[in-house]
C-alpha cells in the first residue's frame, strides 16, 4: 500500500487554484466582483493578448489598509463572512476568501491600494504565492490589481488556453453580464489598447441593456415588474416576435448575482408557451430579488449556481410575471416600408471621368484661396479631454433587511440588514393555497389586502373611448384577411387566427371533463417522479387526474376524457409520466404541459386552411373575434396572427407626405 503523505503548500495551492481559476475570464470575474463588493462606482478592466499576459482591474472602492494587504492573499481570508450564520444571509458577490490566493498561486500579481482619507497607500507584489515586495507608496483611492503571465508556473494548464480572441471574448461577455447586473456602476473594458465597452452607470437597467446589446435589441424588449410570494422579478424580456435559435441571450440574476438555473429557464420558456414558435427561444435580462435565507449561493467554487428553498415560488413568480408582461404588451407586428428615392429629370449622359473633372473645376472656382491662407485655427485641439461622469444613482435597497449584532465588516458596511423573521399560520397557508388554485393569470394587485368600507358607495361608471369598428375589405391570396380600422390597415392570417380560437375553446372543454378508467392502471415511476406526484397530487386532481399512491406504487384511476377515448387518445400512463417529469423540474402548469401538443394537432387539423374558399360573413366573424380578444395574437405554434400598417406610413411611402 502506498504511503500517505501530506501535500506540500506549493502543490495544494495549485490544486485549489485550479478549482477557481480556469482561464483569464475566471480571474476577471473574481477581482471585478471584489471591486463591486468594495462599493466601487467606476471599474476599468484592461487586458492584452486575451488576458494571458496582462490584466489590470482598477476601481474607486474602499481600498485596503496597508497592514491588511498580505492577509488578503492568504487562503480563506475574507472581510465578508465571520461566522456560520453569515453564510445564510450573503449579500456580497464574493465570500469564500479564495480569489486573491488562487490568482497569486498561478500568476505574477501587483497591487496598489489606498483607503479614502489615508495619507499613503500600499504597494504589494507576489509571484507564485511568494511575497516579493510590500511597501508604502502614493496612489489614488481604491484598488488597482495587475496580473501578468497567467499560468506561468503551470505549463500544462497554459496549453489549454484558447486563442487570444476567444479568451478576450469570454472576458467581454463576463463584463457585459456584470454591467447588466449593476447598472449603477460605470464599467469600461479595454482590449489591446482599444475601448470596446463603456457603460454610463446611471442606475437604469434599460440604459445598461442598450449599452451592451445595442438599439435593435433594446427596442424589442418588454418590461417585467412582478412580485409573488416574497419573490420580486424585474427586468426585460424580448417580444414574442423577436426570438433566437438558442438560449445565449438569457440572463438571470438572483440578488444581483448572475446564475445558471434550470428553474428560471423553465419558468421563462413556460411563460412564452404558445407565444413563440417551436425551436425558438426568448431573450431576457431578469433580476430575481428574494430573502437571502431562501437561496443557497454556496454551491460551487465559481458561484454561478444557486439553489432555492422553494423552487415553486420562484417558478411561479417568473412564469406569471412573463405571462402578464406579454399580455399587457401590444404584440401586433408593425411593418416598416422603406421608401426608395426614384430618380427624376433627364439622365446625365456624361462619362464618369467627365463628371469627376467638372466637379473638381467647380470646387476650385468656388473656393476663396486668399481667405483660406489668412485664416488660421484659433486654438490647437486638445489631445485628450477627460470625461466628467455624473454621479451614478444606486437603486433602492432590497425589500428585506437582516439585523446583526456582530462587529462591522464589509458585508454590513454597504448593506443595512436587520434579521428577517418568517412566521406562517398553517390554517391561513392552507386557505391561501386553495385560493391560488382558482386562477392562473394574476397581477400584483391581486395580492393587495382589500378593506370593506362601512358604507356602500354607488359605483361610478366611466365609459371607455369607443374603438373604431373593424371593416373587412377583402382577402389576399386566399390566406390573408384585409381590414381597416381607423387609421390602420391590418392583415390577418385566417388559418392561424382560426387555429388559436379553436385551441382556446377546446382547452376549456377538456379542462371541464374527466372520466373514470374501467380498470386502474399501474404506472412505474422513479423515486424523483414518485415524490413529485405525491407533493402535487391535489394539482393533478384539479384537472381530472386521480392518482392513488401506496407503498411506492402508483395507480391512475381517472383521467381527462381527451386521453381515454377517440382516435387520437393518449395512453394515461404515458401522460402521467410526462406530468411527473414536469413537476419534478418545478413546472406546476400541468394544463399547458399535457394539453399543449394534443391541442396543437387537433386545433390545426380542424381549422380553416390557407386557400380554402371562405365566405365574406365567415371572414368578418373571424376578424372581429380576433380583434376584440386581446389574448389572440399568436397561433399555438407561436406564429403572429396579424400585422398592421398605419395610414401615415402608407402615405409617406407613396410620397403624399414628406
Amino acid at each position: 500500500m502506498a504511503k500517505i503523505n501530506l501535500l506540500d503548500k506549493s502543490v495544494f495551492e495549485l490544486i485549489a487554484a485550479g478549482e477557481v481559476i480556469e482561464r483569464p475570464a475566471s480571474v476577471i470575474k473574481e477581482l471585478v466582483e471584489n471591486s463591486v463588493d468594495a462599493g466601487a462606482k467606476h471599474i476599468t478592466v484592461e487586458i492584452k493578448n486575451g488576458g494571458s499576459t496582462f490584466m489590470r482591474i482598477t476601481d474607486d472602492g474602499c481600498g485596503m489598509a496597508f497592514e491588511e494587504i498580505p492577509t488578503a492573499f492568504l487562503r480563506h481570508a475574507t472581510s465578508k463572512v465571520r461566522t456560520a450564520k453569515d453564510l445564510d444571509r450573503i449579500f456580497t458577490l464574493g465570500f469564500r476568501g479564495e480569489a486573491l490566493a488562487s490568482v497569486a498561486a498561478v500568476a505574477r500579481v501587483e497591487v496598489l491600494t489606498k483607503e479614502p482619507g489615508a495619507e499613503m497607500g500600499g504597494s504589494f507584489r507576489i509571484s507564485g504565492g511568494e511575497i516579493i515586495e510590500h511597501e508604502h507608496t502614493g496612489c489614488p483611492d481604491g484598488t488597482t490589481i495587475i496580473i501578468r503571465d497567467l499560468f506561468y508556473n503551470v505549463p500544462a494548464r497554459q496549453k489549454f488556453l484558447k486563442k487570444d480572441i476567444t479568451e478576450g471574448n469570454q472576458i467581454q461577455a463576463l463584463v457585459d453580464k456584470l454591467a447588466l447586473a449593476h447598472p449603477e456602476i460605470a464599467f469600461r473594458l479595454i482590449r489591446d489598447n482599444k475601448c470596446v465597452r463603456d457603460t454610463g452607470g446611471g442606475g437604469d437597467y434599460y440604459s445598461a441593456i442598450y449599452s451592451v446589446f445595442g438599439k435593435q435589441f433594446a427596442l424589442s424588449l418588454i418590461p417585467v415588474d412582478f412580485t409573488l410570494n416574497g419573490v420580486s422579478v424585474t427586468g426585460y424580456i424580448s417580444s414574442p416576435l423577436f426570438t433566437r435559435g438558442n438560449r445565449s441571450l438569457q440572463y438571470f440574476y438572483v440578488n444581483g448575482r448572475n446564475v445558471r438555473s434550470v428553474v428560471c429557464t423553465t419558468a421563462l420558456e413556460e411563460g412564452f408557451r404558445n407565444s413563440i414558435m417551436v425551436g425558438k427561444f426568448p431573450a431576457c435580462v431578469l433580476n430575481i430579488v428574494m430573502a437571502p435565507e431562501l437561496c443557497d449561493v454556496n454551491v460551487s467554487p465559481s458561484k454561478t449556481e444557486v439553489r432555492f428553498a422553494f423552487d415553486k415560488n420562484v417558478f411561479d413568480a417568473i412564469n406569471f410575471g412573463v405571462r402578464n408582461a406579454i399580455l399587457n404588451a401590444d404584440s401586433r407586428r408593425e411593418v416598416k416600408l422603406e421608401k426608395k428615392d426614384i430618380p427624376t429629370g433627364q439622365p446625365d449622359m456624361r462619362s464618369a471621368d467627365k463628371i469627376l473633372f467638372d466637379k473638381a473645376v467647380e470646387a476650385i472656382e468656388n473656393t476663396d484661396i486668399s481667405v483660406k491662407k489668412e485664416t488660421a485655427p484659433e486654438k490647437e485641439p486638445e489631445v485628450f479631454i477627460p470625461i466628467s461622469r455624473p454621479e451614478p444613482v444606486r437603486p433602492a435597497a432590497a425589500p428585506f433587511t437582516v439585523k446583526s449584532s456582530e462587529e462591522e465588516f464589509v458585508q454590513q458596511r454597504f448593506v443595512s440588514v436587520p434579521k428577517i423573521v418568517i412566521e406562517c399560520d398553517e390554517e391561513s397557508e392552507e386557505t391561501e393555497e386553495k385560493e391560488q388554485k382558482s386562477f392562473r393569470y394574476i397581477n400584483s394587485t391581486s395580492f393587495e389586502e382589500k378593506q370593506e368600507s362601512a358604507e356602500k358607495t354607488v359605483p361610478v361608471v366611466t365609459s371607455e373611448p369607443e374603438k373604431p369598428p373593424l371593416k373587412v375589405i377583402g382577402e389576399a391570396f386566399g390566406t390573408y384577411i384585409l381590414c381597416t380600422c381607423g387609421e390602420e390597415f391590418i392583415m390577418m392570417d385566417k388559418h392561424a387566427a382560426h387555429e388559436r380560437i379553436r385551441f382556446e375553446k377546446r382547452k376549456l372543454e377538456l379542462l371541464t371533463s374527466s372520466q373514470l378508467l374501467a380498470e386502474a392502471e399501474e404506472v412505474v415511476l422513479s423515486d424523483a417522479q414518485y415524490a413529485a406526484i405525491g407533493e402535487n397530487i391535489d394539482i393533478l386532481a384539479d384537472i381530472g387526474i386521480d392518482v392513488v399512491l401506496n407503498d411506492g406504487k402508483c395507480e391512475i384511476t381517472a383521467a381527462p376524457s381527451a386521453f381515454t377515448g377517440g382516435a387520437e387518445a393518449v395512453d394515461p400512463a404515458e401522460m402521467l409520466i410526462h406530468c411527473a417529469d414536469a413537476l419534478a423540474g418545478g413546472n406546476t402548469n400541468i394544463e399547458a404541459v399535457i394539453y399543449g401538443d394534443l391541442l396543437h394537432s387537433r386545433s390545426c387539423k380542424s381549422a380553416i386552411k390557407a386557400h380554402d374558399v371562405t365566405s365574406r360573413e365567415e371572414l368578418e366573424a373571424l376578424a372581429n373575434e380576433v380583434w376584440e380578444n386581446g389574448n389572440i395574437r399568436f397561433c399555438p405554434h407561436g406564429r403572429p396572427i396579424m400585422v398592421k400598417l398605419t395610414e401615415y406610413e402608407i402615405e409617406k411611402y407613396f410620397s403624399r407626405i414628406q
